[in-house]
Formats: C-alpha cells, sequence, structure tokens
C-alpha cells in the first residue's frame, strides 16, 4: 500500500490503529478480527462509507461510525472513541498537546 511504501505507516500502528485499503474486503465483512470476538459489542470508526451493523468484519454486535479522514486520524492518536477533535487536545509522547 502507498502508505507502507511511503513510510507513514508506522505512526498509526504505533498508535494501536489498523490501516485497511479503501477497497472492496473491509467493506463486505473480509476483515479478519483478532481483536473481539464474533457477537461481542464494538465500535469502529472509519472514512468509508461503509457503516451498515457488522458490514465491516462480519460481526453483527459492530457498530460502525463513519467520519472524515481528519476526524478518523485524530480519533486513531486518541485512542478513545469519546475524545471530541473540536475540544480536547492530543498529547504528544513527550507529554505536550499538539
Amino acid at each position: 500500500a502507498t502508505i507502507e511504501r511511503d513510510g507513514q505507516i508506522g505512526a498509526f500502528e504505533a498508535v494501536g490503529s489498523l490501516v485497511l485499503a479503501n477497497a472492496r474486503g473491509p467493506c463486505i465483512g473480509q476483515w479478519d478480527r483478532k481483536d473481539v470476538k464474533k457477537g461481542e459489542v464494538n465500535s469502529t470508526i472509519t472514512s468509508y462509507n461503509r457503516n451498515f451493523t457488522g458490514r465491516n468484519d462480519a460481526n453483527p454486535a459492530t457498530h460502525a461510525f463513519v467520519a472524515s479522514p481528519d476526524v478518523v486520524t485524530a480519533m486513531a492518536f486518541a485512542g478513545d472513541l469519546t475524545f471530541n477533535p473540536v475540544s480536547d487536545t492530543l498529547i504528544g509522547s513527550d507529554g505536550k498537546p499538539f
């Protein structure tokens, strides 16, 4: 993938993000998740337009939310779906806000 080729994927993986191709695999339930069991209630946030329950990973208990790439990136770095990119601040590894 381009993001891997260009050396940018490590920044996302370092904060626990999973970068998937913006292609048919994840949006038709082919995401082979290892972090939750099928049937376990959970949430995901994506920047592509597939937010049907269970659509991304074939888990009927997965609730998927769609947001802009900017918001998804901020949420990934925050590591918390309760993060509000309008009023909250991201904290760098040095402990300083950015």
